[in-house]
């Protein structure tokens, strides 16, 4: 498994503790590879994912919404630019009523 990487390094590299990383892959954002009840192992594309979770969390959507964008890609892919460009402009009505909401409550 030399193209896997540990929770910890993905933690490392992420800048995302290891216990959000195992909550994320109980939500199935990201999945680990290998076998039950040995050291959790990712894809090392799981770190390009975990960077699109955060992403998306920034723009304030929620994980249920970033789940439901990424269950689009087959096979749990990791987005290309083309599939972000798709799944940003399916969250632009969503985004733009936010912007909406707090200009309303900022003025």
């Amino acid at each position: 498994m030399n193209d896997t990487i540990t929770i910890g390094y993905l933690a490392k590299r992420s800048g995302v503790a290891a216990s959000a990383l195992r909550f994320y892959e109980s939500r199935g954002l990201i999945r680990s590879v290998g076998e039950p009840g040995k050291t959790r192992r990712f894809c090392r594309d799981a770190l390009r994912r975990v960077s699109f979770i955060r992403a998306a969390q920034t723009l304030g959507l929620n994980l249920q919404e970033i789940g439901e964008a990424l269950a689009r890609l087959p096979q749990q892919r990791t987005p290309t630019v083309d599939d972000w460009a798709r799944l940003s402009m399916a969250w632009k009505p969503l985004l733009q009523a936010r912007i909406d909401a707090l200009t309303r409550l900022r003025d």
